[in-house]
């Protein structure tokens, strides 16, 4: 094998030997988002930056999943496999590849984000801000997956246990979530493409019934994980976080101001923000 094959080997074995599916986490969200700093600070272009935050999701939670299967065939031989870290970790799998695919696809096909691109350092200055800013992402990744997370411990907490009615559910929430914000993104991708669209913004399929149905599903995404995982109560950080994230600092925030500003006297905008709802799909209001 070539020297960074078994390199990489190396790691992925040491990888295996931890215990505590905190700490692998830890390691694989904190050092993908560490690799994507230093190519984004050589290259000055945020191009694989999304790739890199869900890509994190996606590593993390089949390092621990694999730690899990390898921790658990040796310490409860001839002991079924649990059902339900399986899930978790296909879950997050699907979520973070869906996301990455289409986050990494409109950066190929539009400029680079202007946000982003504000937290390059000027001539002379060390890049503090980009650290920050992925610092930052990495947090997102492993505050986020705190309750899979947990879900791989071995011996097993409850996670060992059938799913059960309430486990049913909440993959039933999961998969609702996912469809919401797969079918959101690309419903918006279509409506942006149109002639005189791009600057317009999205009020057909599921945005005629909110205004960011991209974000419910995200938030039901991580809200029914949190369910699934049957995680120590603590873990509800997870989506408390996400929502947090999402309806009070960026997100929702972000774009209803700059929505604000940009349609200030737009009659149309102006019917469509007072007849729709914020955040969770319902019917048209009457004014």
């Amino acid at each position: 094998p070539k020297p960074h094959q078994t390199m990489v080997v190396a790691l992925f074995a040491k990888l295996m030997a931890v215990k505590n599916p905190l700490v692998t986490s830890a390691l694989v969200c904190y050092g993908v988002n560490a690799a994507g700093f230093s190519v984004t600070a050589a290259t000055h272009t945020h191009m694989l930056t999304d790739l890199t935050g869900t890509g994190a999701f996606v590593l993390s939670a089949a390092a621990t999943y694999a730690a899990f299967a390898s921790q658990h065939a040796a310490q409860l031989p001839g002991k079924p496999m649990p059902l339900r870290p399986l899930i978790l970790a296909a879950a997050v799998s699907l979520w973070g590849m869906r996301l990455g695919g289409f986050l990494f696809n409109r950066i190929l096909n539009s400029p680079e984000d202007k946000r982003l691109t504000e937290f390059f350092p000027k001539k002379g200055e060390l890049p503090i801000r980009l650290l920050g800013f992925w610092t930052i992402q990495a947090s997102w990744a492993y505050v986020s997956l705190l309750p899979v997370t947990m879900a791989m411990t071995v011996p097993p907490l409850r996670t060992a246990a059938a799913l059960g009615p309430a486990g049913m559910v909440a993959l039933a929430g999961f998969s609702v979530g996912f469809l919401c914000e797969s079918i959101a993104d690309h419903q918006k991708s279509v409506f942006k493409a149109l002639p005189g669209k791009k600057n317009r913004p999205c009020t057909v399929g599921l945005w005629h019934y909110s205004r960011h149905p991209n974000y419910f599903g995200e938030m039901l995404v991580w809200w029914s994980l949190w369910g699934l995982s049957a995680a120590p109560m603590w873990t509800v950080a997870s989506p408390l976080f996400v929502t947090f994230l999402l309806t009070q600092v960026s997100g929702i925030p972000l774009l209803e101001k700059k929505y604000d500003k940009v349609y200030a006297t737009d009659k149309e905008y102006q019917e469509y923000k007072s007849t729709t709802s914020l955040l969770i799909p319902l019917p048209k209001f009457s004014k």
